[in-house]
């Protein structure tokens, strides 16, 4: 830990709000100030995060009460579920879902949730037997993805499955072709000052390098983190300033060229920079990412440019982001789902870091 830096100390782990905005049907996409709000009804795209999250509790804790939470998100997963291994991701209020077929990130949020549930060691064989059966559909769509940040999340749920003999082979081939798609959209958009997939950053960048590094720990092949490096190294470049995260706003983002958005800053964003920074410090044991982990969390706890928490210690949720003029107070899904995410890595990283020192 640099000089100067306090000791991070870890609010408690408290998952009331993650209980509040889940019904019978699935967790909620919105809340007015920390009240569920139901008039916007559900979104796939939050219960598969909500299935990630339960899960990891689950894992943690052995507390049922998050392993009720994990079938009845899994349950809406299947329920999304389309003939042609897609998933539609509106639902409203009446339990009508309202589109024909989800987003790209819809789909391949839903492939990371379903491979951690067929990951897992702790489920029972039926569960999992439904997440086979969902996976071994939906991925012969993943090479069809499009957009970067969709095909990096397939990535993450590809390096997952890897390592399990069901789809090994599968789970490889794909992997890397979606990855040397990537390459080349870095190759086709990069240059000496602008080392990135497209010429524009936008939301949840950093999965993108995350993704490679990923791809790397699988393949071990030399290009991917390489890129990974680069990509993430350039994005830090933008997203810190005067020691601070400031994720790129959603009001205009950031075009090659022009000036970048700075409102509103989004929780997703941080969240997804916690993972990345993680998982770089993990391959490469750059001191360095696992200082910026720990800042990226910090932001929800303060250290922002409003120097106000995100996270509501008495309702467990999470407020929806940074506005011009102070902090949203709505505690939405996402973005208590992304800092119950981002607090359950850096937990592991302050874990391990302690772990290793034992054994010095």
């Amino acid at each position: 830990m640099k000089k100067g830096m306090k000791r991070l100390v870890l609010p408690s782990l408290n998952t009331k709000h993650l209980f509040r905005m889940t019904d019978s049907t699935g967790i909620l996409q919105h809340a007015k100030f920390s009240v569920p709000n139901y008039k916007e009804g559900y979104t796939t795209d939050d219960n598969a995060r909500a299935l990630i999250v339960a899960l990891r509790l689950f894992e943690k804790t052995g507390d049922k009460a998050y392993l009720d939470l994990v079938y009845r998100y899994m349950a809406f997963l299947y329920n999304s579920y389309t003939d042609d291994g897609y998933f539609r991701n509106f639902m409203n209020y009446s339990r009508v879902f309202i589109d024909e077929k989800g987003t790209e990130d819809c789909f391949a949020r839903s492939l990371i949730a379903l491979s951690y549930v067929y990951s897992s060691d702790v489920l029972d064989s039926s569960i999992k037997e439904l997440s086979y059966v969902m996976l071994k559909r939906s991925l012969r769509n993943v090479l069809e993805l499009k957009y970067p940040i969709s095909m990096a999340y397939a990535i993450i749920a590809l390096s997952m499955l890897h390592d399990i003999k069901e789809f090994s082979n599968e789970a490889k081939m794909y992997l890397e072709a979606l990855s040397e798609k990537l390459l080349n959209l870095y190759k086709k958009h990069s240059d000496e000052n602008w080392k990135w997939f497209s010429n524009k950053l936008t939301y949840a960048n950093a999965i993108l390098p995350y993704a490679l590094f990923r791809a790397f720990a699988v393949t071990e092949k030399e290009r991917y983190l390489k890129v990974a490096k680069e990509s993430l190294d350039f994005l830090t470049t933008i997203l810190f300033e005067n020691g601070i995260l400031r994720v790129i706003g959603n009001r205009g983002w950031y075009e090659k060229g022009k000036e970048r958005s700075y409102f509103d800053e989004q929780p997703i964003d941080a969240c997804d920079c916690v993972l990345a920074y993680t998982e770089a410090y993990k391959i490469t044991e750059d001191k360095e990412y696992k200082e910026k982990a720990l800042k990226a969390f910090r932001w929800f706890l303060g250290e922002n440019v409003h120097k106000q928490p995100l996270y509501d210690e008495k309702t467990g949720g999470c407020r929806d982001g940074i506005e011009e003029d102070g902090i949203n107070q709505n505690q939405g899904a996402e973005s208590t789902i992304c800092y119950l995410l981002a607090r359950l890595y850096i937990e592991d990283l302050i874990k391990s870091e302690e772990k290793s020192k034992e054994v010095v």
